[in-house]
């Protein structure tokens, strides 16, 4: 009966759509992790139809899978962002359809090309992380790995595999279990299953015998504002919202604290510029070191009053302050990308205003006993950028953001999945500061002790966890890739050896050439 249906156009469809809402139901903000183990398999009996459509079908389910996920982008670029509704759904359709193309279909291609299980993995992961890396200047969002935040147990294998070695394991596991659906008496695919489990359970086993050892506990205090986005910068609620900031800042005054963290662009104003807020938070800072995102400006000529704008977050400590410019800009958002191809439209849907300038220097703040590596809101994403910082001392990290713009919908969780996953590759404490929520603290663990998913001012504190332990991950990176590659390579040779070796009548490729000569 399901061969009969596979064959059919209407039933391969049917399936690549069941794929889709299984990939959806595994994201964070679903949060049914479980899924994605299985998520593939319907879209496996699709491409295993006498005349597959892996282009249909691969389209259709990296459509509705990205079209689902990313749907909070017509929030923020449309009620936040001010851009006209219909441009807000073209952008998240055009980007699903671009990703669907580019992304699912050359993996459903590959599926039906290839027969190893290894290559059809390492394919997949590959496209992660072109994504990740290029796809309008990069997009690694909704990556297989990102469902496992909540589950410690898997998640604890990205401290050695990191997040793309995880993706390996999830698709490959699924390939195994549609395996042994098909053919399920034979015993070798068991044990792939079994052995593909194992390595990525074991990781969780051992640092649960073997917890990472704690330099140190430093009292920290995570502020949230929560103030309405539209009214920011409105000049007639600038200064109560400032006023707002400072009564909380103050009502932390008597507490000993080691570091106070505020989130991205916390204030609605150029703080640095500002006398007004800038010294206020320098005689704070004689209390406790404070950490802050702003937006500020660097002139490249004064006498022309031309400049660049930075995203940048801010330590001030002791009336001293330190500066990181954010380095990967969030696209649409800090900058638009093709600018010189499609300028026309970005000034007719989001306007002429100056667009942000990257930061190129991966800092370090140094505060006390904190070494602290800075990600601002989309960067945290970008696993790399954290990697020097924490080979050059890091000990905790700092990610600061402006999570209003995600709208009351899961892409706060889908943010929040990407820190958890920061904080176990790396080992490393999260400080988790947004606007509106979801503002916590993660351990190096993955563990969140702290937090608060609700869009209201609050105040977290707590005694986190300083850490030197050097992850595997953070040592090699994505080493694992070396051994799975050579696997693959040393199979290739081994099936063109043993098809030499094979005797006349069993290698018609040989008979063939033989008659040609004879001819």
């Amino acid at each position: 009966m399901l061969t009969s249906f596979k064959n059919k156009l209407y039933g391969q469809i049917i399936l690549a759509v069941l794929s889709a809402i299984l990939l959806i139901l595994s994201t964070a903000g679903f949060g049914l992790y479980w899924c994605v183990f299985i998520a593939f398999i319907p879209l496996f009996y699709a491409l295993g139809a006498k005349k597959p459509k892996p282009l249909l079908t691969g389209l259709i389910t990296g459509f509705l899978y990205w079209s689902v996920s990313l749907s909070w982008m017509t929030t923020t670029f449309g009620y936040f962002g001010g851009a006209p509704v219909p441009a807000t759904i073209g952008l998240l359709f055009i980007i699903s359809a671009v990703g669907g193309l580019l992304f699912f279909v050359p993996f459903t291609t590959a599926f039906i090309k290839y027969k190893s299980p290894l290559l059809v993995s390492i394919i997949f992961v590959i496209l992660e992380a072109i994504k990740g890396a290029v796809f309008f200047g990069g997009v690694p969002w909704l990556n297989l790995a990102q469902s496992q935040y909540k589950n410690l147990l898997i998640l604890q294998s990205v401290s050695v595999y990191g997040e793309y070695g995880l993706s390996f394991l999830i698709m490959i596991i699924n390939i195994f279990i549609f395996q042994i659906i098909n053919n399920y008496k034979n015993k070798q695919l068991y044990i792939n299953l079994a052995l593909a489990v194992i390595t990525m359970i074991f990781p969780g086993i051992y640092r649960t015998i073997n917890p990472i050892e704690i330099d140190s506990d430093e009292k920290i205090a995570i502020i949230q504002p929560a103030y309405d986005q539209k009214l920011k910068w409105k000049q007639e609620h600038r200064l109560p919202i400032i006023e707002n900031v400072f009564t909380q800042i103050d009502s932390l005054k008597n507490q000993d604290l080691d570091l106070l963290v505020l989130p991205e662009s916390t204030f609605p104003a150029a703080v640095l510029e500002s006398p007004f807020i800038i010294e206020r938070l320098k005689n704070y800072s004689y209390k406790f070191p404070i950490l802050f995102g702003t937006n500020r400006r660097e002139y490249t000529s004064f006498d022309k009053g031309t400049y660049k704008v930075y995203n940048s977050m801010v330590l001030i400590q002791n009336g001293n302050i330190q500066i990181y410019n954010k380095r990967h800009l969030t696209p649409f958002g800090e900058y638009f990308p093709f600018e010189d191809v499609f300028e026309p439209v970005k000034k007719y849907f989001f306007g002429a205003g100056v667009l942000f300038s990257a930061g190129n220097e991966d800092n370090i703040f140094e505060s006390g006993c904190f070494n602290i590596a800075p990600v601002i809101c989309f960067e945290s994403a970008f696993s790399d950028l954290l990697s020097k910082p924490v080979l050059n001392g890091a000990n905790i990290i700092a990610a600061i953001s402006n999570d209003t713009w995600f709208g009351k919908n899961q892409g706060k969780i889908q943010h929040l999945s990407v820190d958890t996953l920061r904080a176990v590759e790396y080992g490393r404490t999260v400080l988790r500061a947004t606007q509106d929520g979801i503002s916590a603290v993660i351990l190096y663990n993955g563990k969140i002790p702290v937090i608060e998913e609700k869009p209201i001012p609050v105040i977290l504190e707590y005694e986190a966890p300083l850490v030197s332990h050097m992850t595997f991950f953070a040592l090699y990176g994505n080493v694992w890739v070396i051994p799975v590659l050579i696997i693959i390579a040393l199979r290739v040779i081994w099936k063109k050896y043993t098809l030499k070796k094979q005797p006349l009548k069993d290698n018609p490729l040989q008979k063939n050439i033989e008659i040609d000569n004879k001819i």
